[in-house]
């Protein structure tokens, strides 16, 4: 009787600790992404300032590409696009057949003027549950 007591409150913690655990771990690896994000354009600032106030031109080195940096296995990967002398776009999107590849955030952008979306919205529960947790 003890045993089936002490198993019964092994799985009820287990129950309640799992999914808590998999949502951290899950905020963790976004967290990766927005920074990758947010290094990612700190360079494209620094390319910018060094250029003559120019973005054009600008390529993002392969250091930056993934999230986590090498030598880690990414979980995103991280691109620019729509770059002009005055703008650019940063994209970090889960890597295919990775768990995060069905998450409900999906990819995050930032571009130049720091307006940040996810899951292609930059309002809203959604919103701040991906990039605020």
């Amino acid at each position: 009787m003890e045993l089936l007591i002490a198993i019964a409150v092994v799985a009820l913690l287990a129950a309640v600790a799992l999914p808590s655990y998999r949502d951290s771990v899950v905020r963790s690896q976004r967290l990766e992404a927005r920074t990758a994000l947010t290094e990612a354009a700190q360079w494209a600032e620094r390319f910018r300032a060094e250029n003559g106030g120019s973005y054009a031109g600008m390529a993002l080195p392969a250091t930056l590409a993934a999230a986590p940096p090498p030598p880690a296995a990414a979980r995103y990967t991280v691109a620019l696009s729509n770059v002009t002398a005055g703008a650019y776009t940063l994209t970090a999107a889960p890597v295919a057949g990775s768990a995060l590849a069905s998450d409900a955030c999906g990819s995050f952008t930032l571009d130049q003027t720091g307006r940040r979306t996810a899951a292609g919205v930059s309002t809203g529960a959604l919103y701040d549950r991906c990039w605020s947790r």
